[in-house]
């Protein structure tokens, strides 16, 4: 049978929190409207956002080293299986496939557009707000608009996930269920989330402060060590802030707070901006790891001061794959650890 929508349409609850009877759909509109945006770029339309940034350079898009035509086809084709992929998902009944080649498909399509879509653009507009310098171009909605569409694939084959197993497919809950795994280990998760920014923390507050290193980087940008300073002290607070996880003060304002002081803070208050950070972090971490082992490894020779440095330039980075991973899941054991009594199952 179909994914169940009757209760859905009767629910006062329905919209945002009905999302299993949309997220199938929405993902089949997503994959059929980019896979003819691809078809488009594919017989020479303007726009193509894939092409090498000669800006970003080494850190751009894993995607952009990859010719636009050949760039162009893959996604026509993977935009083309998603959308046979989404039916089959919302109308099981009607369509056969084995169930965990549905999974991995969809899984991986949502994977694959966070990792090697977007470039460092996404946390550098997230760092730079913080000096009040914004930069937003069509490259960059491109990548919004790819991430959108995993977090859609994301939401419509989670629910698709629950049906097959005969779970409440808006909580996940079972007859019988047991305590979600990420909820039993939250506290080391979110230790890890907090953790794993520090070396980076670290290593700007070094470059600031060390006469040498700091000279080098004023020549090429004036505002080197305030920068650096700065994405520093980010880290520092946003460790900080992520222990609020699996923390009291996480879940209710410290008295303290003006105006909200004792209330409970909403759920999604903690859980979106997590997630927004975590996607951000963890796509870029997959660019500097990628770059790094390629100079590494001597296929590509740089000429330029970040290469030149690139153990404590481009190093730390390396633990921006965990730390995304981590405080990702430590979102979601937030999440499900505070979700309380399900309004459709009535489960708890």
């Amino acid at each position: 049978m179909s994914l169940p929508l009757s209760h859905v349409e009767k629910s006062p609850a329905a919209g945002i929190k009905g999302w299993p009877s949309w997220a199938g759909y929405a993902a089949l509109m997503w994959s059929v409207l980019y896979g003819a945006l691809h078809l488009y770029w594919l017989f020479g339309g303007e726009g193509y956002p894939f092409k090498y940034n000669e800006q970003a350079g080494l850190f751009s898009a894993i995607v952009t080293y990859l010719p636009a035509k050949a760039g162009g086809i893959v996604f026509v084709i993977l935009c083309m299986l998603g959308a046979n992929i989404s039916l089959v998902m919302r109308y099981p009944d009607r369509f056969s496939l084995p169930r965990w080649l549905i999974l991995a498909y969809a899984w991986g399509f949502a994977a694959g557009l966070i990792i090697f879509v977007p470039d460092i653009s996404l946390i550098m507009v997230m760092a730079y707000a913080f000096l009040l310098k914004f930069d937003f171009n069509w490259l960059m909605f491109n990548q919004i608009v790819c991430i959108l569409g995993a977090l859609l694939w994301g939401f419509a084959v989670l629910g698709y996930q629950r049906w097959a197993r005969g779970a409440c497919v808006y909580c996940g809950r079972e007859a019988r269920s047991e305590p979600f795994v990420l909820v039993k280990w939250s506290r080391a998760i979110t230790w890890i989330a907090a953790a794993a920014p520090l070396p980076y923390a670290i290593s700007r507050f070094v470059w600031a402060f060390d006469p040498k290193i700091i000279h080098e980087f004023l020549q090429e940008n004036p505002s080197a060590q305030v920068t650096a300073l700065v994405f520093g002290i980010i880290c520092v607070i946003g460790g900080m802030l992520t222990l609020g996880l699996n923390q009291k003060w996480g879940e209710v304002f410290p008295a303290w707070f003006p105006f909200i002081g004792g209330k409970r803070v909403p759920i999604l208050l903690a859980v979106i901006p997590a997630s927004m950070v975590a996607i951000a972090v963890t796509a870029a971490g997959f660019v500097f790891t990628f770059a790094f082992t390629v100079v590494k490894l001597g296929y590509l020779h740089v000429d330029n001061i970040i290469f030149n440095q690139i153990n404590t330039a481009v190093g730390p980075m390396l633990l921006w794959i965990p730390w995304g991973v981590a405080l990702g899941l430590a979102a979601i054991a937030y999440y499900y650890r505070r979700r309380g009594q399900c309004g459709h199952c009535g489960r708890k």
